[in-house]
């Protein structure tokens, strides 16, 4: 079943891309929202600068730790071997782009388009917490989870006060690279840091009931959920979790 939230349907459209035509594709990608609030651009304030390059007070920002005086620019540098964490932890702009097997051709051409045009912004405003997020979900939707996993894991340092990319991590790590201990720790940082978001429960739900077993804190997470949203569908699974 399909969530909201920047995450999006994390297992539809990445173990589904045999029935995704380009039309598809390309609603999907128009599907796709920010985890918050949208705004016009949002950026960073780099040593040395006196304001935030973004004029709205409540855009994420993506801080980056530095040392000296001065202005600093960000520059994409190669990564090693698979798996493997970039030097500098900011992700590379230049990861090939490698599909699945099975996944449609003429799908490959429209998403190839769509990472190369979001590379081509980043490496011009590298400060733009929305471009990386961007990358990361289509990273995450041509089964690029070591791509996605890398850039979600940097904003997390960059722009900690951020619950989009903590949540799409508890996601990643729960249901794609089936890491449940970091799956835990990020679903627990995602609620701490927006606790208002029913998908990151349903998330959670179905992490602990269908993944781990845990039937106890699988309801806990529903009940949590609905103290904090008073969500209907929330509700409508706990009253029903016995028959579904």
């Amino acid at each position: 079943m399909c969530r909201s939230g920047y995450y999006f349907c994390m297992h539809f459209l990445s173990k589904r891309y045999l029935l995704i035509g380009a039309g598809l594709i390309a609603s999907a990608l128009l599907g796709i929202h920010i985890y918050q609030n949208q705004s016009q651009y949002r950026g960073v304030l780099f040593p040395g600068e006196e304001k935030p390059v973004s004029e709205s007070p409540d855009s994420p920002q993506v801080t980056i730790q530095a040392e000296g005086q001065g202005r600093y620019t960000i520059e994409p540098v190669p990564i090693g071997p698979e798996g493997s964490e970039p030097a500098s932890g900011i992700p590379s702009l230049d990861r090939p782009v490698i599909f699945p097997a099975g996944f449609p051709q003429e799908a490959r051409g429209i998403m190839s388009d769509k990472i190369k045009a979001n590379v081509a912004l980043l490496k011009k405003e590298p400060r733009s917490f929305d471009g990386w997020m961007n990358l990361a979900v289509l990273r995450k939707m041509i089964d690029d989870y070591e791509g996605a996993r890398q850039i979600w894991e940097f904003l997390t340092l960059a722009s900690p006060q951020q619950p989009g990319p903590f949540a799409n991590l508890a996601s990643l790590y729960a249901f794609d690279l089936k890491d449940p201990v970091r799956a835990k720790e990020n679903f627990t940082k995602a609620i701490q840091k927006n606790p208002k978001d029913v998908s990151v429960y349903r998330n959670a739900y179905d992490f602990y009931r269908y993944f781990l077993k845990d039937n106890n804190q699988a309801k806990l997470m529903l009940t949590e959920g609905i103290a904090q949203t008073k969500s209907p569908d929330l509700q409508y699974l706990l009253d029903h979790y016995d028959e579904l």
